[in-house]
Formats: structure tokens, sequence, C-alpha cells
């Protein structure tokens, strides 16, 4: 979502992220009001992206509700929302061995409460999981076999009940996004376009949700973004800053949308705003800070403001000596790429950002 390049990875980021948010409207009918009251904290916490504090609440569950997926699942969660919002590898091991454990509890919780819809919809979440992390790994038909897996025990737990809003939250998002892959197949009649389905389903779950609310805005930005709605975009990231003003994920959200909008002023603030906020966080994250400011420039230029884009631009070129994650080097070199060529015109009299 912070770089128009990258929504394609992002896609995987915005099913997971609206995975771990998925606690439906009817979890305050759980019938540990402990279990209900830890889980509430958790999530505020991820949504905050206090993450080792969040990761201590989930601790919590899992020791005092052994037997309840929730903990491990939401602890994988934090997991991979911190590498996708700092840009690092996952920690792979953990992550499976939550997911594992998880999987294993809601199997339990699916057998001994056949008539309840939670056994299938943390299953689904357990898959879901499970699918986003062979795609992390590029396993790339493991991770559409698993998403598929994932959304079949989401639909059985809303045949179990149907105001379970959450878990269509997971199908909606998997309704565009597979529409939007096949769409060159759309001619034939035995292949549908589900997109307005499933963004009208999302849409549902981010009003009628209770927890999972912010799952489904997450889920409607990337999906905004990707089909140019730009105004749309804006409104559910808004929606969720105005909760979470300083949630990176809606941050990226909002000044992408303002962007891509053409609304410059406001997406030059957006941006700033997005760069005071990367550098205050304890921790560090270059790369961000670097396609933050390299997006800062195109807009700028756009507005014929060739002196702070020319500042901005050597603080980018400052980085150049720093060391980054290896998975990353091939991406931060374009950047610098990108700032010099945008750097020479400029010395040049020249400006080529549209």
């Amino acid at each position: 979502m912070r770089e128009i390049e990258s929504l394609e990875r992002n896609k995987f980021f915005f099913f997971a992220f609206l995975c771990l948010y998925s606690f439906s409207v009817r979890a305050q009918r759980l019938e540990n009001p402990t279990l209900h009251s830890l889980v509430l904290a958790g999530i505020d916490l991820t949504l905050k992206q206090e993450y080792a504090s969040a990761d201590s609440i989930f601790r919590v569950v899992e020791r005092e509700f052994p037997s309840h997926p929730s903990g491990y699942l939401y602890r994988a969660a934090v997991l991979q929302s911190k590498a996708m919002d700092y840009e690092a590898e996952l920690d792979v091991a953990s992550f499976d061995s939550l997911i594992a454990l998880g999987k294993e509890k809601a199997e339990e919780q699916r057998r001994k409460a056949s008539s309840s819809p939670w056994g299938h919809f943390f299953l689904g979440t357990a898959l879901g999981y499970d699918s986003y992390a062979r795609v992390y790994r590029r396993e790339w038909f493991g991770g559409v076999t698993k998403g598929l897996s994932s959304v079949s025990e989401f639909k059985k737990a809303l045949e179990k009940d149907s105001s379970c809003y959450d878990a269509w939250v997971g199908i909606g998002t998997y309704y565009y996004w597979k529409s939007r892959k096949t769409e060159f197949l759309h001619w034939l009649p035995f292949v549908s376009d589900s997109r307005q389905e499933g963004i009208n389903v999302l849409e549902r779950s981010a009003q009628k949700g209770v927890y999972n609310k912010f799952a489904a805005l997450s889920a409607l930005v990337a999906i905004y973004l990707d089909a140019r709605d730009f105004d749309a975009a804006e409104r559910c990231a808004t929606l969720g800053l105005n909760s979470y003003p300083t949630n990176r994920t809606f941050l990226w959200g909002l000044a992408t949308a303002l962007h891509n909008g053409g609304k410059l002023d406001r997406a030059a603030k957006a941006y700033r705003n997005l760069l005071d906020i990367l550098k205050a966080d304890t921790t560090k994250n270059i790369y961000n800070e670097i396609v933050c400011r390299l997006n800062l420039v195109k807009v700028k230029l756009l507005l014929s403001d060739s002196t702070d884009a020319e500042n901005h631009i050597r603080v980018i070129l400052s980085f150049e000596n720093e060391k980054f994650p290896e998975h990353l080097n091939e991406r931060v070199t374009g950047k610098f790429e990108d700032a010099k060529k945008i750097m020479a015109e400029l010395k040049n009299g020249k400006n080529s950002v549209k």
C-alpha cells in the first residue's frame, strides 16, 4: 500500500490483517468474560502497533485458556503484522508453531461443539494464516489451496449462524481478489465476477462489526486502491485513523489515496505526518522512511516545490551506506536509483514526475 508497485504484495497483508481482527460481533456472548476482555485488549494494542504488549496479552490468553485457539492465532497474527509493518522477515518457525497449535485447538472446538460456528470460524482463521505463510515463502500453490480451505470453513461458520459477520470479511476479501486475478476470464460463462459482491459484504462488516471493523476497513483500503476508487479508499483509511490516528497501515493508505487521487496539498501533509510518525517510532525502519520521503518528493515536484524535494532526496541518499536486510536489497537499490535520477533531472532544470 505504501508503494504503488507493491500493492500486489500487500494484498496478502490485508487478508492476514483481517483474520487478526475477525473475532465476531457475537464475541460479547462468550461465556467467559475474562477471555473476552483479554482478546479485546490484545486487539486494541495490535491496532496501536504496540506489538510486544499485544503479544504479552495473548500469552496470558494461552496460559489461562490453553484449550482455546485465540491466544495462539492472535500471537501468530502479531508476528505477521509486525513483519509487514517493518518490512522485516517473518519468524517462520514461531509463526508455523503457533498456527499448528491454533489449528489443533480449533479442530477440537469444532468436534466438541458441532452446532457452534466458532470451530469452523477459528479453523478458517488458522487456514488463512497458513495460506499467508505459504504465499510469503512463495509457495503459491499451497497458499491458494489453503486459502480456498479457509473460505470453505468461513462459509460453514455462516451456515451455523448467518449473523457471524466476521466470516464475511474473509469471504469478501477472497471474492474480490479471486475475481480480480481472473478478470481476463470473465467472458467465459462459468467464470463470474464477484468483486462488487466482495466489496458489499466488506462494507457491511465495517458498518456492523465491533471487533472486525478495522479489519474490514483495512481490506477495503487495499481493494479500493486497486480499483482506483481513491475517494472510497480515503474514506476507509480516515475511518480507521479516527480511532487509531498513528496506525501506520491506515496512514500509508490515506497518503496513497490522496496522492493517486490528485489531492496533492493534502497528500503532502499526509506523507509529512507519516514521516514524522516513522521517525518517532522507537523501532527505526530506514527503508520505510526512504519510501515515504521518495513519495513525498514526487508530490512536492507535482506542486512545483523543487527546493523541499531536493532536501528530501539528499536525506534519502545519505542512507546509501546503511546496511539493509538481504530481502530488501533489490528494492532499496531501486529507490536510490529513482532518487538519483530525479536529482540529476532537477540539476538539469528538468522534472519528469507526472
